[in-house]
């Protein structure tokens, strides 16, 4: 055994595996999804992500790293075991079936020596408490004695993956010392920027990070619907804000999406749920969940201030991936608008140039044509590429210069010059609902 299973090749586990079959490890990637084992083995990845294709095509040329859908087979081969697998909220409640189902699985060959590594985000006290209690009895084996765990949360950005794997600062946390260790070495080598810690503290860090950035957000987005009401434009007030030299305000937008975000907070809330407290991180939720229905309204509202319905009318939405520069469509805040048009009767055309998810609507690669006769022409993802967009071009092609633009992409300025009517979240200026 001298290998590295990653078990899970999603957006965390395949970029993980190839950054350490390109430090020179043998990782065996494992996935219950056939069509994801085909294409690691053919070197191709199935994700958008920068320099991973090149990494995953030379690693496997290489000989470094294979995948397979034969959990035990690979396991007979690793002394090192990562689990990437996901940890979906439901009902308030971290749903931890697809950690322990591994967890047992490898209970069932583990031997001695071996480092077992969850990078899954899981609610503090998991590592120490149910992995361990699963490892230890299925295997008849003692961790911090035969054996060693630990949790290392991943840190990853869709659209910087390799680059944060290799240097963004990491919490390294074992169940014991010995195990911090152990895993300390064999991250070093990819990562030097490794910072030890135990594995309930790295727990809760991971819970921590992701749901300040929510709190954060949702700080941004209610002043956008307070700025609304005011008539001010928030980004102004947000950027003059920020200028004081302790104070750094995300941005607003339509919601909150992706993998993290949507759920960490309430795994974090739900630690102590007879807590009063833990209501300012439900309330955070509820004002994110709130935005993309709040994009929808504006957007009925705009409809009216136009003269037009939304029934028949042609909308084109800009974006389906739930943010900037990715592909990822996971809990995108596109998918409420588009549906919720969509189920006013307006007909919608989506594009994006990172991915054909249209959630149901009609779908244009080429953006000009996606907007060719629209009513109306609506930015819920703040893609690099809409921010070059062409707006005297958009509006020769257009039926009605209508824009509303959920993340600032188009100057209002710059759109007001060239006979658009410009409406956006958080931009009172131009209008009050």
């Amino acid at each position: 055994m001298n290998a590295i299973c990653v078990f899970g090749l999603g957006y965390v586990g395949l970029p993980s595996a190839v950054v350490f079959a390109s430090r020179g490890f043998s990782v065996v990637g494992v996935d219950v999804d056939a069509g994801k084992v085909e294409a690691v083995n053919r070197g191709v990845s199935y994700l958008r992500e920068p320099g991973l294709e090149g990494l995953l095509r030379e690693a496997v040329a290489g000989g470094r790293l294979r995948a397979t859908m034969d959990a035990d087979e690979a396991l007979k081969l690793c002394n090192t075991v990562l689990i990437d697998v996901p940890t979906p909220v439901r009902g308030g409640v971290a749903d931890l079936s697809y950690v322990t189902n591994v967890l047992t699985r490898v209970s069932r060959r583990l031997r001695r020596g071996t480092l077992v590594v969850i990078e899954s985000t899981i609610p503090p006290g998991t590592t120490s408490g149910l992995a361990r209690r699963i490892l230890e009895e299925g295997s008849g084996l003692r961790v911090e004695e035969d054996f060693y765990l630990a949790h290392v949360p991943e840190r990853i950005a869709p659209g910087k993956a390799i680059e944060e794997l290799l240097n963004a600062p990491r919490v390294v946390g074992g169940v014991g010392p010995r195990s911090t260790e152990v895993a300390l070495a064999i991250y070093s080598r990819v990562n030097p920027n490794m910072i030890p810690t135990d594995s309930t503290t790295a727990e809760f860090v991971k819970l921590a990070e992701n749901t300040y950035r929510d709190l954060n957000i949702a700080f941004a987005n209610l002043l956008a619907l307070m700025a609304e009401s005011l008539g001010i434009d928030v980004y102004e007030a947000i950027r003059l804000a920020s200028t004081h030299p302790r104070v750094r305000i995300h941005q607003p937008g339509p919601g909150v999406g992706g993998p993290c975000l949507t759920k960490d907070p309430y795994m974090l809330a739900s630690l102590l749920q007879e807590f009063w407290g833990t209501e300012l991180i439900r309330l955070s939720r509820r004002i994110n969940e709130f935005m993309p229905h709040h994009m929808v309204k504006i957007i009925e509202r705009v409809a009216g201030l136009e003269g037009f319905k939304l029934s028949g009318s042609r909308i084109a939405v800009l974006g389906s991936a739930y943010k900037g520069g990715v592909d990822d469509t996971r809990e995108s805040p596109s998918k409420i608008v588009v549906s919720e048009l969509m189920r006013r009767g307006a007909v919608v055309i989506v594009n994006d140039p990172y991915t054909s998810e249209s959630f149901g609507a009609e779908y244009y690669g080429d953006v000009y044509k996606a907007v060719e006769g629209s009513d109306m022409v609506v930015i819920v993802t703040d893609h690099p590429e809409y921010r070059d967009l062409d707006l005297e071009r958009v509006g020769r092609v257009v039926r009605r210069r209508v824009i509303v633009d959920g993340r600032r992409v188009v100057d209002p300025y710059k759109a007001m010059s060239l006979g658009f009517k410009y409406y956006g979240i958080g931009y009172g200026r131009a209008w009050r609902i």
